[in-house]
């Protein structure tokens, strides 16, 4: 007899095992799947972690991973059916070429969409599945049935404590499995070339330059021994070398600078920024020339934290990389990112009680998970935590960001203000923070002084930046100037999916239908997630009255699907 997938005799792995063979077969090069039935895999494992596997029906596979309309009805389009068999035996083929690797082993029962994770060596789930199992059932006599059923319950509940155990453990078990790894900022060294008649002008920017890389606090720079304030059981640090050459001359002033890993002396990047020299303007010009490397080098989005981010480190890694995963999580908007990013940053908070740069990323994480999700009591765990990290290090921009970032979640505006413009005056060159501050501003009614935000980070960045472009965007809409705002949203580099949507109800207001109708389509093939960030847009996002109301209608006459949720429904 078969339960689940699960036959008699087969040992079932706990959660965390089952987390490491999710995250390692979904990268696997050798799992020879369509990027579609990745999507399938990943949405029922997710559903699988997150407990919600009795609401994975055939219906909502249709409409979340294949597009299908909400009429769908699986009784006459097998779909759904289909793609989970091509899908089991591509994972049977994948598990037969592996031979005898060791770990575990994913399985999809028959008949159900639920994965089982067991020991690598048990054999593939019978082809009976959970359905056939029921109607066998359902043939015993009455007292029988009970009796199975009450078997039945009883290894269900022993399977739950045995997970619920493993997951005790939670991170903690896979640092048992896999050696730790505690990983902290990397130190980064500079070195500045000049021609003579140079050399004063480059010494102010390398002063300036240092001082702007430390305001990030991403990076530690290298002024002694490499091992100094290392904690015990931290990996082998990670040293880059920046070598810079200032040059200047009557009508501007440029940097050409190149980052090296110190342990090899491997260029791992290299690239050049200018700035025009105006009469008068030298101090100003100056100082956004050390912004724009500065950023570049140790800003959110910076060549450091990148080169960090891609090493390959055991997932059981805490410390710095988790708080560079958990920005990328947010940075994507991923709902998938931010709950991988969750465990991680847990462990690094546990390891180390006083981290307030994982105490403020975990914040932000549990904020675009509330709002991705439309889940609001994920707001007041992450508020907790901002002010946790804010009260640990008052001069961590991280902090400043992710206390605003919460208090605007609910609905304290002017406070969520007054941390953003804290944040700014501890770190002016984070140009991403600038954005965003202007983002907040302008969303409740500060029309001006959001926008003169937005702009300044514009043009210190040297090139759009999202919130930043969103803002300016959302402004054009706003004035009923929707030429000049389709026009704006079409030159953001890769626009992401709240920008696409300014820009499809741009469009409609327009008032060309065909253009319309045609924008949508491709935006809907360019964006998957076109209807859930629409969601998201108006769920909690505290917008000025008429500002939703004129948003409301762009969309609407999209003809895209609005939340039932108002906006503004908090109090």
């Amino acid at each position: 007899m078969v339960a689940n997938g699960v036959g008699s005799g087969a040992r079932v792995v706990c959660e965390s095992e089952a987390r490491i063979e999710a995250e390692r077969l979904l990268a696997d090069p050798r799992l020879h799947v369509s990027e579609r039935h990745k999507a399938f895999l990943r949405y029922i494992v997710d559903a699988f972690f997150e407990g919600r596997s009795g609401s994975v029906k055939a219906y909502s596979i249709a409409i979340d991973v294949f597009n299908r309309p909400t009429s769908f009805d699986p009784s006459s389009d097998p779909i759904v059916r289909i793609e989970a068999t091509r899908l089991r035996e591509s994972l049977q083929s994948y598990y037969k070429e592996i031979g005898g690797e060791p770990g575990a082993r994913l399985d999809i029962p028959r008949g159900r969409y639920v994965p089982i994770f067991v020991e690598r060596d048990q054999s593939p789930c019978p082809e009976e599945d959970a359905l056939e199992f029921v109607e066998e059932v359902e043939g015993i006599p009455a007292g029988e049935r009970a009796k199975a059923r009450s078997i039945w319950k009883q290894a269900v509940i022993g399977l739950a404590v045995f997970c619920a155990v493993c997951m005790a453990g939670g991170y903690g078990v896979v640092r048992a499995l896999i050696p730790a790894v505690d990983t902290e900022k990397p130190f980064v060294s500079l070195s500045l070339a000049t021609a003579p008649e140079d050399r004063q002008a480059g010494d102010e920017f390398m002063q300036g330059l240092s001082v702007s890389m430390a305001r990030f606090g991403t990076v530690r720079l290298k002024t002694g021994p490499a091992n100094a304030g290392r904690r015990s059981g931290a990996a082998e640090q990670r040293s880059y070398h920046v070598s810079l050459r200032y040059e200047e001359d009557a009508a501007s002033s440029a940097v050409w600078w190149q980052v090296a890993d110190a342990a090899t002396g491997e260029a791992v990047w290299t690239d050049r920024e200018s700035r025009p020299m105006a009469a008068g303007s030298r101090a100003g010009e100056m100082t956004e020339l050390v912004y724009a490397v500065s950023r570049r080098l140790a800003g959110p989005t910076g060549v450091v934290g990148a080169i960090e981010l891609r090493r390959d480190l055991p997932v059981a890694a805490t410390g710095n990389v988790c708080v560079l995963r958990g920005e990328y999580a947010i940075e994507q908007r991923d709902v998938t990112e931010l709950k991988r990013a969750r465990p991680c940053l847990e462990a690094t908070i546990a390891a180390d009680p006083a981290d307030a740069d994982a105490m403020a990323t975990l914040a932000r994480v549990f904020i675009w998970t509330g709002r991705a999700l439309g889940d609001d009591s994920y707001f007041d765990r992450g508020l907790e935590l901002a002010n946790r990290a804010a009260s640990l290090s008052p001069s961590s921009p991280r902090a400043a960001l992710a206390q605003m970032a919460t208090q605007y979640q609910l609905g304290q505006n002017e406070t969520a203000i007054a941390a953003g413009k804290r944040g700014i005056a501890l770190n002016p060159e984070n140009v991403d923070l600038t954005a965003r501050v202007s983002k907040v501003m302008y969303l409740s009614a500060q029309w001006e002084d959001g926008l003169g935000l937005a702009r300044r980070a514009a043009d210190v960045a040297g090139q759009p930046i999202r919130d930043a472009s969103f803002v300016m965007i959302l402004d054009a809409y706003r004035r009923g100037e929707y030429e000049q705002a389709v026009f704006l949203a079409r030159q953001v580099p890769a626009p992401d999916t709240p920008i696409c949507v300014l820009k499809l109800a741009a469009i409609a207001r327009v008032g060309d239908r065909l253009v319309t109708e045609k924008e949508v389509a491709d935006a809907r093939l360019q964006h998957p997630d076109l209807d859930r960030t629409i969601a998201a847009m108006f769920f909690s996002v505290r917008y000025d009255k008429t500002l939703e109301l004129a948003l409301r209608t762009g969309v609407e006459q999209a003809g895209l699907k609005l939340p039932e949720l108002a906006s503004n429904g908090r109090t």
